[in-house]
Formats: C-alpha cells, sequence, structure tokens
C-alpha cells in the first residue's frame, strides 16, 4: 500500500505520525507510545475506527463453516 509493509502501516503514517514534526531520530518503542497515546487517549474515536478496520478483514463464511462443520461432527455434545 503506496510503498508500505501493508494497510495498517500506511493508515499509522497517514493519519497519526504523518504530522508530527520529527527532530531527533525515533526508535519503534517511541512511535509505539506516540501511536498509543493517540488513539487510546487523545483521539479515541480512532480506536473504534481502527477495530473496525481489523474486523473488516475477518472472514466470517470461514468461520461459519468451521462452527458449522464441527456441530455436524458431534451432533450430540
Amino acid at each position: 500500500m503506496n510503498g508500505y509493509t501493508n494497510v495498517n502501516t500506511w493508515r499509522v503514517m497517514a493519519e497519526i505520525l504523518g504530522d508530527i514534526e520529527f527532530k531527533e531520530p525515533v526508535t519503534e518503542a517511541m512511535l509505539s507510545t506516540i501511536v498509543d497515546d493517540t488513539i487510546f487517549v487523545l483521539k479515541r474515536h480512532l480506536m473504534e475506527d481502527y477495530a473496525r478496520a481489523y474486523l473488516a478483514h475477518v472472514n466470517y463464511f470461514e468461520l461459519q463453516k468451521l462452527i458449522n462443520e464441527e456441530l455436524k461432527i458431534n451432533p450430540n455434545d
């Protein structure tokens, strides 16, 4: 996605880190803290948005199939 590893990395850069003007080198831990603070403290609405984006990729058909197959194998349980 736009040269990033995945859409998640791109979204974090575009929506959270992209507007920050860094003046010194950063570490992964520093970036993770900035993102956590932004999502869980400053902009809580992003928490739901990110959760919904994650859940949008769940294959519910696959889960339905696995659960229903298990029910047919063990109908008395």
